[in-house]
């Protein structure tokens, strides 16, 4: 068997031998699998010891003794996707980060819902009816019904100058858009970057810890970027 493939989706040379080792015995102590294996002992047990922590390898104690099971190679698939989704939700701040040397820009930080309030305004102002506002929900689960009744309040300036609306959001958020009919809507079950909206060749991102505080950037190359991400999820949900 070629392990080359297994090292290729994120295991070490060691772990794809053990996971594979696992596979053929069956559940069995770590004395076969070193020996099977063909692995000293200590690389044999950090082996082990790191697929449990990624979830491809369950034990049970019989008395003092670990026996080790390997979990069924579909749960490889599941690995794989995690650290897919791991990476598209870094895509957006490794983006801004290589755009940022060589960009001009304009930026302003508002502190507080007012301050927040204001950012929102100022961000809408240079749209144009036919316009398209896109967003990422904002996601602090002991704060998104607040968050989410403060955002609602744009939906009739949006409306009224003709802008349309399109966000993405968590699943488990649904609840929280289901009256906000104004809303083109899609849902996914991967992470997304909370708090960010797109209009006019700018971007907002918004910080709901203890205080909000807003970022606005005027910069279409950051707009550009973050709208083609979006796109590529909105288009692939």
């Amino acid at each position: 068997m070629d392990l080359s493939v297994l090292e290729d989706v994120g295991l070490s040379a060691g772990e794809a031998k053990t996971y594979t080792t696992l596979l053929e015995l069956g559940t069995t102590k770590i004395g076969p699998v070193i020996k099977k294996a063909g692995l000293a002992s200590s690389a044999t047990h950090n082996a082990v010891n790191t697929l449990v922590n990624k979830g491809l390898v369950a034990y049970v104690k019989k008395g003092q003794v670990k026996h080790y099971t390997a979990a069924p190679p579909k749960e490889l698939s599941r690995f794989v996707e995690e650290k897919r989704n791991n990476f598209r939700s870094l895509l957006p701040e490794l983006e801004m980060r290589a755009a940022h040397a060589n960009m001009q820009e304009e930026a302003e930080v508002f502190e507080g819902w007012k301050g927040v309030r204001t950012m929102q305004a100022l961000h809408l102002d240079p749209a144009k009816k036919g316009d398209k506002f896109f967003f990422f929900a904002a996601d602090v689960p002991p704060k998104n019904k607040e968050i989410q009744a403060f955002f609602e309040k744009y939906d009739a300036v949006r409306k009224e100058k003709g802008v349309i609306a399109k966000g993405i959001a968590p699943k488990r958020m649904k609840h929280l858009f289901k009256h906000r009919s104004y809303l083109k809507m899609k849902y996914v079950d991967h992470p997304v970057p909370p708090g960010l909206g797109m209009c006019a060749n700018g971007i907002t991102l918004i910080s709901f810890e203890d205080r909000p505080v807003g970022y606005l950037l005027r910069s279409k190359q950051l707009y550009d970027i973050f709208r083609n991400y979006f796109d590529s999820i909105w288009k692939n949900t």
